[in-house]
């Protein structure tokens, strides 16, 4: 058999080994240690990351890191979720972690921003001028409540999810309300805000090279399981970055550049 038809059948198979199976996905949880009360068990205080890191295994992604530094090359990871918590203890980033961050969606990244501060802290920055999303407004304080019922709109129409800490824990003080600069908005608040009920607004960036960026403004581990899960929620933010593949389409390749490159590191 000849060099050129071995090599296209290695590449055949490559192209057609399920998503999820060669995903590397690093969590930086970035929060400084912060907990709330799980909505699955009121008695136990838990962080974000361990509903992030569930819903994704729920999914069958593999390969998920979880780290407490960000480490200065982020090429080889396929997605990085990055967790900064609420007020007043939120993580802080750095210029260089900025930096860092920004430097990943030029090589074609899929990146999650989570923090109930972030945009009002980071609106103005190259960082999120990349994610198609501005800063509105910052929110209520806890006893006037922001978030009751994070629903889907969109093209995530019918997704609806409690949020177990409104008005009752820190995830739902100065929710930030978001604003558009090239994104859509694609989960809201049911109750509405100041002047936005927006809390989460996706990006896909079409000029070369390629990149995704979803910026949340709640706390996904806050969300409550019911009708719907957070693994179903997870699950629109996995296919979005292209970590799952469509229903009855596993394993067909991609089409972005930034997602055929994981496939051959």
């Amino acid at each position: 058999m000849g060099t050129v038809k071995i090599l296209s059948l290695l590449t055949a198979a490559l192209l057609f080994v399920p998503l999820a199976a060669n995903a590397r996905v690093l969590v930086w949880d970035h929060d400084g240690g912060q907990s709330f009360h799980d909505p699955d068990d009121p008695e136990r205080l838990v962080g974000s990351e361990r509903a992030v890191e569930a819903a994704l295994a729920n999914l069958g992604v593999a390969g998920v890191e979880r780290k407490y530094v960000l480490p200065l090359n982020l090429e080889p990871y396929e997605a990085v979720f990055v967790l900064c918590g609420f007020w007043p203890g939120d993580g802080r980033l750095s210029y260089s972690e900025q930096q860092t961050l920004a430097n990943y969606l030029a090589s074609g990244g899929n990146l999650y921003l989570e923090g109930t501060e972030l945009a009002r802290r980071y609106g103005g920055t190259p960082l999120f001028r990349k994610a198609g999303v501005r800063f509105e407004d910052d929110g209520r304080p806890l006893e006037e409540g922001n978030v009751n019922v994070a629903e889907g709109i969109g093209p995530w129409r019918g997704i609806s999810l409690t949020y177990y800490s409104y008005r009752t824990d820190s995830p739902d003080a100065y929710v930030d309300e978001l604003g558009l600069a090239g994104g859509e908005v694609v989960v809201r608040s049911r109750r509405a805000g100041n002047r936005s009920n927006a809390r989460v607004v996706r990006y896909a960036a079409t000029a070369l090279p390629e990149y995704r960026v979803i910026v949340s403004s709640f706390i996904f581990g806050a969300l409550e399981n019911g009708k719907h899960t957070r693994a179903d929620l997870m699950g629109r933010y996995a296919g979005f970055f292209g970590l799952t593949a469509p229903p009855n389409k596993i394993g067909v390749a991609p089409t972005s550049l930034g997602r055929v490159r994981a496939l051959f590191r």
